[in-house]
This record gives structure tokens, C-alpha cells and sequence, in this order.
């Protein structure tokens, strides 16, 4: 199954785990329960979403972890598996969220939003699958979309997977998402693999003795851009 590039599969077909891949799915889903557990204790509910999510998990596979609502950073901050770790503000394109971003390690990592999030940014997290720590306990994988352009539908020993330019009805209908979005992440990333990656517009890396509502603050006073989002994100 390709992974690097996007993919028109002429049909649509079906991957079986081989056993290396079943320990590695256990071993990523282990260690989501582990962070959404702490989140949990603390009165956060947070989610997983990509390949861990929908279950076609690879060596390059992260464990991505999500908080779709405005909180407070110290509520993260104190939690002991969040403290003394890379943090970043960062921020896609102009009419992004700005978010936050904590880097557990290389593998891990935890965003949140800093403005409010957009309806179009709720569906982008759908659209590439997502699931709640009580959904990974009862081992359940949900359909999502690759950056690749791959249609994810799993199955007890594995997943179909298809192009999901010939099966845009299929992926709205399983994902619950608009064709509106379905259409702009098919022409994002449609053109991310023809010009290769630009990268953040944003990305902010914090002090140890800053929180991220001084460095937004700092970054309002700084960049227009981010002074606009704020605006916007504030009506």
C-alpha cells in the first residue's frame, strides 16, 4: 500500500496485519490510553486521531493527541507528563486555528486550540479519523482518510483501503463530513504532492518560563497576522 505519495488505487482492496504490525498497533493505542488516562484524571477530554485512530499504523506512525476545545494551558501544565517538554504556538495558514502544540517526544504530541476552532477544522479531524480513550479501550478503529488521499475502512484482521477520488460519496457518508471538505483536503494535499511541503506559517517555539497566553500575547503585539486571527476568532 503506498504511503508516501497520493494515490489513485484502481481497486478498492484489503491489507491483513501481519504480526509485526498487530504489536506495533498495540504498542501505539498502549501508549495513547496511557496519555488520554492522564488528560481524563485531570478533567480533560482529548482524542487520538490519524493512523492510530483508523488502525493503518506503519514504523513512521505517531500517536497524535487532540483537544477540540478552548482550555486554559496551566491545566495541561501541570499534569507531570506535559512539564519540561518542546511547546509551540503554531499556526497553518492565515485562517487557521493557532494552536498549541506540546511535544512529548518524537512520537507523541498534543495539540489544542488557542482561538476558537472553525467547523472546517472539526471536520478535518473526522475526515482523517478519530477516536476517544473509552473507543481504543473497547478496540474499536474508525474509517479516515490518509494524507495520501487513501479511503481507511477497518475490519477485524485489517482494513480495506481505496482511493478516495473514486469513492467521495463512501467517505462522506462513513466520515460525516461535507463535500466541501472532502474537496478542499483532496485539493490541499492534491498540491502538497506536486510542490512539495510549505510548511507552517507559524511556528513559535516557547521559553521555559513562558505560558502560551504570554506568548500569544507577545505574538498579537508582534504579528498582524495572528493579531487578525485573534480578531476574527474573538467576534
Amino acid at each position: 500500500m503506498p504511503r508516501e505519495k497520493t494515490s489513485s488505487p484502481t481497486n478498492r482492496d484489503f491489507h491483513s496485519y501481519n504480526k509485526d504490525e498487530k504489536k506495533l498497533l498495540t504498542q501505539l493505542r498502549k501508549l495513547s490510553v496511557f496519555y488520554l488516562t492522564k488528560l481524563i484524571e485531570s478533567g480533560i477530554k482529548a482524542f487520538v486521531h490519524g493512523s492510530v485512530a483508523r488502525g493503518d499504523i506503519s514504523q513512521s506512525s505517531d500517536v497524535d493527541i487532540h483537544i477540540p476545545f478552548l482550555i486554559p494551558s496551566f491545566r495541561l501544565e501541570i499534569i507531570e507528563e506535559f512539564r519540561n517538554i518542546d511547546r509551540r504556538i503554531i499556526m497553518g495558514t492565515p485562517n487557521s486555528t493557532i494552536k498549541g502544540l506540546l511535544m512529548v517526544d518524537k512520537k507523541i504530541s498534543l495539540t489544542f486550540p488557542l482561538t476558537s476552532p472553525t467547523e472546517r477544522e472539526t471536520d478535518f479531524y473526522r475526515f482523517s479519523g478519530i477516536v476517544s480513550l473509552h473507543q481504543i479501550l473497547d478496540g474499536h478503529r474508525v474509517p479516515g482518510v490518509t494524507k495520501q488521499l487513501i479511503l481507511i475502512e477497518p475490519m477485524n484482521a485489517g482494513y480495506w483501503y481505496s482511493s478516495l477520488l473514486r469513492n467521495k460519496k463512501t467517505a462522506m457518508s462513513q466520515l460525516r463530513v461535507s463535500q466541501r471538505i472532502v474537496d478542499e483536503r483532496i485539493r490541499v494535499l492534491t498540491r502538497r504532492d506536486k510542490i512539495g511541503r510549505t510548511g507552517l506559517l507559524l511556528d513559535y517555539s516557547l521559553s521555559p518560563d513562558t505560558n502560551f497566553e504570554q506568548a500569544l500575547h507577545h505574538l498579537k503585539s508582534q504579528n498582524p497576522i495572528v493579531r487578525n486571527r485573534i480578531s476574527r476568532s474573538n467576534r
